[in-house]
């Protein structure tokens, strides 16, 4: 059986401060708001506890993938870094934010593993493709939301 390996990058400037941006991202409840790719269940610990799992699904190129989740590393406000595991995939997913001139740099980074007899053809023509996609996507939702969610100032 063959197995690839490949990575999507995708990074937005996003118009709320770092603080409330890492902190909307934590939101587990909210995550459809800006990922609409993407669903969270039986989150019973904050996202940022390392250790922490829960379980996950990715809807992308028409298919829903069941993802065992786990929290590798958190750093507030910086850093998030989640691992999910299926039967026949795995991806590391950093979610990283870095201040930007009184907003945040909103930066995602996954890395992934495909195993099956064909899954260099699938990630070339069709896997790779709809992530960059989706992650685009995500990060551009991310931007339009979070401020909008941001706690008004007293």
């Amino acid at each position: 059986m063959s197995a690839i390996s490949n990575r999507v990058h995708q990074q937005i400037r996003v118009e709320t401060p770092i603080e409330h941006a890492f902190e909307f991202l934590l939101q587990a409840d909210r995550l459809r708001e800006w990922s609409p790719y993407l669903e969270y269940f039986r989150v019973v610990q904050p996202l940022d506890h390392v250790g922490a799992t829960f379980d996950g699904v990715i809807d992308l190129v028409g298919q829903s993938t069941s993802y065992g989740v786990t929290v590798l590393e958190a750093a507030r406000p910086e850093l998030l870094h989640l691992r999910l595991v299926a039967e026949h995939d795995s991806s590391d997913w950093w979610y990283r934010f870095e201040r930007a001139d009184g907003g945040t740099l909103f930066t995602i980074d996954v890395e992934y593993e495909r195993e099956g007899l064909f899954a260099g053809v699938v990630d070339r023509f069709v896997y790779h493709g709809g992530l960059d996609r989706a992650v685009r996507h995500m990060v551009e939702n991310f931007a339009a939301v979070a401020p909008a969610r941001q706690p008004a100032a007293v």
